[in-house]
């Protein structure tokens, strides 16, 4: 199965791709942000083709960007990221298993 890759930096917070995709696969963060939700995404793409600004692309049509140079984060730069990124994934799991 193909799933999505969303591009936060690109996405406006419209939530458009939340209310359209039929099986909940999305939920916010605490910016508006879509989560995907990989248990229940089923190739359905309708968040990619309602995304006003093409921030959602199909994993197959997705740019390979580099990976993040996290050597060059200062200390409480990395301990921010990853705060942050465990925030957004203790949200995510908590609301699979709703």
């Amino acid at each position: 199965m193909e799933k999505v890759v969303i591009y936060r930096e690109n996405c406006i917070a419209c939530g458009a791709c939340i209310a359209y995709c039929p099986y909940g696969a999305l939920i916010p963060d605490e910016e508006g942000k879509p989560i995907l939700l990989w248990d229940r995404c089923n190739d359905d793409f309708a968040c990619v083709f309602v995304c006003p600004v093409a921030a959602i692309r199909r994993a197959s049509q997705a740019e390979r960007l580099p990976l993040v140079p996290w050597y060059k984060l200062s200390r409480e730069d990395a301990n921010a990221e990853l705060r942050k990124w465990l925030r957004s994934l203790r949200r995510g799991l908590m609301a699979s298993l709703q």
